[in-house]
């Protein structure tokens, strides 16, 4: 290893993380790829992290120690760091989330062999404060410009931890928006997608700790707010026009719906978010100079998106003759790229389809209540 042009720079802001600090510094020294160096801002922490930091420092020379003199957050400490990076790569870590040994050894591996990418991100585990796993963030396999899809409308890479990207890139665009207080990661990505690739490894990485002190915790509102702000940033900047804050909710709901505790758009909605959409897909696939493959699988997903909508449970709201409305959208956007014959042959089918996927929908949901009332009277 060459101590003075290391192959990575890894950054770590550290305050008051303590309680998670050693099995954070661990799951680093004990990588399978060892050309690093460890760049830690101390963020005048008033725990002993300064000490244990200090100890692991005594151990392994790659770790490099930089005291602010006075707190000046995760923003401009990383900036800070990636100014004193050598590395070719920047690899995040935060300072209560778990790399797995394999990480850097995987992200540098795609990344030397693909030049084209700017960015690598993986899978990760959820963990609560006790190292317990409670849920997970798979990412499959992707197109590099699906992730620049879902980037308009959300921070599709999911966390800051578990990515690497290219340090001249970075520099290049100006580091960290250090008016970003939250999300700062997902303005960064924002830009870098613009001039780079962004692939996801479906590889299971890192496991990313979810406790009542982390910022996504402790900080929720606020971090939507700077995201959303963002969403709202990005789809202006592609189409050249101004959308509203709530418009660009109306996105991001549309996209995470069909999760648990989410919800779509109210219906009223549904005719501006569907035009808006339309007008998005458009000017993307100019833009990104789209094949018509990868065009036609998104108006498919897009579709799909449709499709989930109509499933969900009938309220005054959702009505029956709103469920029927949605699926003419999802017949739509699932128009194909075929000849314009097979299109005009395919039409009753396609209703056919998507008529009685609605009808079964319906159905399900009208039994639901009846099912578990039967349950519970087994029960008793």
């Amino acid at each position: 290893m060459n101590n003075c042009t290391p192959k990575v720079s890894i950054l770590m802001s550290v305050y008051n993380g303590s309680s998670y600090l050693e099995e954070t510094m661990e799951s680093i020294v004990n990588q399978t790829f060892t050309d690093f160096e460890f760049i830690i801002i101390e963020d005048c922490s008033t725990d002993n992290s300064p000490e244990i930091i200090a100890n692991y420092a005594n151990k392994d020379k790659r770790i490099i120690i930089v005291k602010n003199e006075e707190n000046i957050g995760l923003t401009k400490s990383l900036n800070k760091g990636l100014k004193l990076a050598k590395g070719d790569y920047i690899a995040r870590q935060d300072a209560d989330d778990v790399s797995l040994p394999s990480r850097l050894e995987k992200e540098v591996l795609l990344l030397e062999n693909n030049p084209e990418i700017g960015l690598v991100s993986c899978s990760f585990d959820v963990i609560d404060s006790q190292g317990n796993r409670i849920g997970e963030h798979k990412r499959l396999k992707s197109n590099p410009d699906l992730v620049s899809w879902y980037l308009l409308f959300h921070n599709h890479i999911g966390g800051h931890s578990q990515v690497m990207f290219r340090k001249k890139l970075a520099i290049e665009l100006g580091g960290y928006d250090e008016n970003r207080r939250y999300s700062q990661d997902y303005e960064l990505w924002s830009r870098l997608m613009l001039v780079s690739k962004i692939a996801i490894l479906p590889d299971f990485l890192l496991k990313r700790r979810k406790h009542s002190e982390s910022i996504s915790v402790s900080k929720s509102s606020e971090q939507k707010n700077y995201s959303l702000t963002q969403s709202k940033h990005n789809i202006e900047q592609l189409i050249g026009k101004k959308i509203s804050l709530e418009e660009a909710k109306h996105f991001r709901d549309f996209w995470f719906g069909h999760y648990r505790d989410k919800r779509f758009p109210e219906i009223k909605y549904i005719a501006e978010i569907n035009s808006r959409l339309l007008e998005i897909y458009q000017v993307f696939i100019q833009k990104e100079n789209i094949k018509s493959d990868f065009s036609r699988k998104l108006r498919i997903l897009i579709g799909k998106q449709f499709h989930y909508w109509i499933q969900q449970p009938l309220t005054i709201e959702q009505s029956l003759v709103s469920k029927f409305k949605i699926s003419y959208y999802a017949f739509t956007w699932h128009w194909s790229e075929k000849p314009v014959i097979w299109q005009i042959l395919l039409i009753p089918v396609r209703w056919v389809i998507l008529f009685l996927n609605t009808l079964l929908a319906v159905f399900k949901l009208i039994l639901q209540p009846l099912y578990y009332k039967e349950k519970l009277a087994t029960n008793k």
